[in-house]
């Protein structure tokens, strides 16, 4: 239902960060790779108001494979994250701009 949404969010993360999609899932822990995947999760969960059910159906149409376990952990470190550098807020609130319109 909010897929263009969804799409909006991961293009917004990808363009800023001048990296791909596959960059963005790697199996890593590397920070720069795991502080916008979780961010993905954060702004789709508290901006938009989608589960971890809805935002891993969404990746799974992209062929990348999250559990809801990993999404819900995401949105949970990400939200620590915020509270400890408040500058993540200005970078959300540039990110989860969107176009309405619907093509």
């Amino acid at each position: 239902m909010k897929e263009h949404i969804f799409k909006q969010y991961l293009e917004n993360i990808l363009n800023y960060l001048d990296i791909s999609v596959e960059e963005l899932f790697e199996k890593t822990k590397r920070d720069e790779v795991v502080k916008p995947r979780n961010m993905l999760y954060y702004i789709c969960n508290v901006n938009s108001n989608m589960g971890q059910k809805e935002i891993s159906g969404y990746l799974k149409k992209l062929d990348i494979e999250v559990s809801e376990e990993n999404i819900h952990y995401g949105i949970a470190s990400f939200k620590k994250l915020m509270e400890e550098d408040r500058d993540y807020i200005y970078i959300v609130d540039k990110l989860t701009q969107i176009e309405h319109d619907i093509k």
